[in-house]
């Protein structure tokens, strides 16, 4: 038995004909200690997934087990990093990771809850900057700040929803590799789950990765397994050879989604329609100005 398993799970938003459906029996199992990522388009539905996967939001159909246990919530032990940071403006970098790490360990003192919030920071390369509110942080030193927040709390699994989709080049990079550095040198094993729409983030990163198909009633493709050793660059990645055999397979089952996806209705009435298709969508004439 795997230690996450999703089953047969579908999600839909609304009801009757304006119902718009995200996703449509979707199954996924993640082994303990794997670093897995889900690859797709933006919006086909993968946050939905992650959030239906952590428990934030409920499925229409189907189940989300973690070690043989039905997921009814938040699980105990689980940290997740959003693409908005999600800090509070009026606390320190220190005092953002430091709460965390009281609900986490509400029995520490507090003097014990600071060392240990501020030894992730420092990891996390923000040692100087321990005492600046979120507003006197940039992009990349706040989604620093949310990274070191999750794994101050020790967890068990971690759910990465597009963590770096907001930064820019260089900045994820250098987050990619702290993240990478994190994952590997934990104290515990860590089971993660990244939401990305990045091939080159998830190669980078991930033990497994999955495509998923265009929404609506987006699906989880074939997927396929990451056997380069750590740590991984950039430069690693054009070259090597299984590296390019990963990239075709995401990139050739992404494509092939895109294919399948069901054809929307013409916008312009041809002249040769049945006066039953779709209504006539007026377009101006521009040859008369």
């Amino acid at each position: 038995m795997a230690f996450i398993e999703a089953s047969a799970v579908s999600k839909s938003f609304g009801t009757g004909p304006s119902a718009r459906h995200v996703l449509h029996d979707v199954t996924l199992e993640v082994e303990r200690g794997e670093f897995v990522s889900i690859v797709g388009f933006m919006g086909c539905g993968k946050s939905t997934l992650l959030n239906i996967i952590t428990g934030l939001v409920p499925a229409d159909a189907g189940e989300v087990r973690l070690g043989g246990d039905l997921v009814r919530g938040i699980s105990q032990g689980a940290a997740i990093v959003f693409q908005n940071y999600s800090l509070l403006p009026w606390f320190s970098a220190l005092e953002n990771v430091r709460l965390a790490v009281a609900a986490a360990f509400p029995a520490w003192p507090r003097g014990r809850q600071a060392d240990h919030a501020r030894r992730y920071l420092e990891k996390i390369g923000l040692g100087s900057a321990l005492h600046r509110r979120p507003s006197q942080l940039s992009g990349g030193m706040r989604q620093r700040v949310a990274i070191a927040r999750a794994f101050a709390t020790e967890p068990t699994i971690l759910f990465l929803d597009e963590p770096f989709g907001a930064l820019d080049a260089l900045t994820r990079a250098n987050l990619q590799q702290d993240l990478a550095q994190l994952c590997s040198s934990a104290e515990r094993q860590v089971t993660t789950i990244m939401i990305t729409n990045s091939v080159e983030e998830a190669l980078l990163l991930s033990d497994r990765i999955v495509p998923m198909t265009r929404a609506p009633r987006a699906t989880l493709g074939r997927p396929v397994g990451v056997a380069m050793a750590r740590p991984r660059t950039a430069a690693q990645l054009l070259h090597d050879e299984d590296a390019v055999r990963v990239r075709t397979h995401v990139v050739e089952s992404l494509t092939a989604s895109v294919h399948r996806a069901p054809r929307l209705p013409p916008l312009i009435k041809s002249e040769a329609s049945d006066a039953s298709d779709t209504p006539l969508i007026a377009v101006p004439d521009r040859t008369e100005a």
